[in-house]
This record gives C-alpha cells, sequence and structure tokens, in this order.
C-alpha cells in the first residue's frame, strides 16, 4: 500500500514564461497527462471533446481522494505562486509562397490557395502569457511515485511546441501541512465547474468553489490587474 503524506510539488520554470489564462493549471490534470501517456497512448491521439461518460477511464493517481459519491476528487492543490506580469503575445500562421511547390498537391490540376479561409487561411491570434519564476502544488500523495511522474514533464500550460512554460526542475518534498485544499472544492453553493480532470470536460461539471486563497496564482493574478 503506498504511503499517503502531505507533499509540495515545485516546478521551477526555464524562462518564467508560462500560457494560461487562468493559472488554475491543476498538478492531477498534469499527473493525469503523464498517467494516460503511459497507460493509454492511442487515447491522446484523438479528440476527446465527444467523450462518453461509459467510454472514459479514471487514470491511477498516487494521490489520495476527497469528497462524497460522484463528488470526489483528488488531494491536490491548484497551482500556486506569484505571477509578475500578464502579457499579451500573438502567434501566426502564414503561407509560405516560397515553399508552396514542395507543400500543395492539387493532384495536377490546376487550384489557388486562398489564404482568407479554409486551411490555408492566415490567422494571427492572442495568446495569454504570465511572468512567473516557480509554480507550486500541496498534494496528499506517495512522494515516491509523485516524484517519478512529475521528473517526465517538460513543459505546462498552453503552446508547449513553442517553448513555453518550460521546466527546468521539479522538486518534491513532505511538507507539514496539508493545504491540498487549494483548489476547486464541492460546494452546493458554488459555480457549476470541473473538480477532477479532464477538467473541460462539462458532464463532470460540479457546484464548486476555489478558495480565496493568496497563495494560489490564479487569485494573485487577479489581484495584481
Amino acid at each position: 500500500m503506498k504511503q499517503m503524506q502531505p507533499l509540495k510539488v515545485t516546478a521551477f520554470l526555464q524562462a518564467g514564461k508560462i500560457a494560461t489564462t487562468d493559472l488554475f493549471l491543476p498538478l492531477d490534470s498534469i499527473l493525469a497527462e503523464v498517467w494516460m501517456r503511459w497507460y493509454h497512448p492511442e487515447r491522446m491521439a484523438a479528440t476527446q471533446s465527444a467523450i462518453k461518460p461509459e467510454d472514459f477511464i479514471i487514470p491511477e493517481l498516487p494521490l489520495e481522494r476527497r469528497g462524497e459519491g460522484d463528488d470526489w476528487y483528488w488531494a491536490c492543490s491548484f497551482a500556486c505562486g506569484k505571477p509578475q506580469r500578464e502579457e499579451i503575445v500573438y502567434w501566426h500562421k502564414r503561407f509560405d509562397d516560397k515553399e508552396a511547390e514542395a507543400y500543395v498537391d492539387f493532384g495536377g490540376r490546376r487550384g489557388k490557395v486562398d489564404t482568407g479561409a479554409g486551411f490555408y487561411k492566415d490567422y494571427r491570434m492572442p495568446l495569454v502569457t504570465h511572468l512567473v519564476p516557480a509554480l507550486s502544488w500541496y498534494a496528499v500523495g506517495d512522494i515516491a511515485a509523485v516524484r517519478e511522474m512529475v521528473l517526465v514533464v517538460t513543459h505546462i500550460g498552453k503552446k508547449r511546441s513553442q517553448g513555453y512554460g518550460r521546466v527546468a526542475r521539479w522538486q518534491v518534498e513532505t511538507w507539514p501541512e496539508d493545504l491540498s485544499h487549494l483548489r476547486a472544492v464541492p460546494d452546493p453553493s458554488g459555480s457549476e465547474m470541473g473538480i477532477r480532470p479532464p477538467y473541460w470536460l462539462s458532464w463532470q461539471w460540479r457546484p464548486a468553489r476555489i478558495p480565496n486563497d493568496p497563495r494560489l496564482a490564479c487569485n494573485a493574478a487577479l489581484e495584481a490587474r
């Protein structure tokens, strides 16, 4: 049996810039992605937007479970830290005329590349980023198993392929206090939101609340605005 104890998990970011709109970044989502890549990689290649409850796979995470009935959740916090600055940057997708012959095949027929719509459409999309040197999470779990999982995580947040959220090193340590409640906790008077990964899956949403605690990065970012 795995020994569950209070933990603190810290990611020290290489460049300090992470792409995310809300800074929730739940630890259980990070671990769930690792678990799925290890044990069900075939699920990572396909879209999960239309996943049905009967086909859903619950990951076996090295964390304690909390809550009752179908309102259960993992004992781990959302990201904690002090973001120093919020910035909107832009990513672009443009058709490269110079490489057109190498990448566009009209099957021997005459064709036209439309950069205003369709597959070759040009994009200029905003991306919310935050400058934060490190992020920490609090959990109740098995320290060895949690450490093994986070050590394979190289990036956090969105646009990881562009270098955002790159982790320089991880630190997993025991902690004298259980702060895993710094997260979305089921509450009948709360707002509808995700309480376990994947958090975007609407049929998993429950009335819940997020503590108004300044240690949470999402709250610190709101105060800084």
